[in-house]
């Protein structure tokens, strides 16, 4: 079974691209720690609303990526920048299908 973490993130004006440059890498290692695939992305209508989303085979992974030094450390560095509590929301991937990858810039 296969599990999708989904974050909600707030940043506060004018920071969106700043937040971007540090919090893309932390983003990144996530697989790493086990993760199947990852994305950040804005939302078109509220341009403050990011939405980081991780697929795991395990929450257990999740957790030693989320509470280890390195990301505790990337949080700690825009910190001030978000507007609301980070909590991880679940869902259980159900139906998926993929043609290929593709990285927007």
């Amino acid at each position: 079974m296969l599990y999708v973490c989904k974050l909600h993130w707030h940043i506060s004006p004018l920071r969106g691209t700043r937040w971007l440059e540090l919090w893309e890498p932390a983003a990144e290692k996530c697989t790493a720690y086990g993760a199947k695939s990852w994305s950040l992305t804005r939302n078109d209508e509220d341009t403050l609303a990011y939405e980081q989303t991780m697929v795991w085979e395990d929450k257990a992974d999740f957790e030693r990526y989320w509470y280890s030094p390195e990301i505790a450390a990337a949080r700690e560095s825009v910190v001030a920048w978000y507007g609301i509590p980070l909590l991880p929301e679940w869902h259980t991937l159900i139906a998926a299908h993929s043609v290929g990858a593709t990285t927007v810039v």
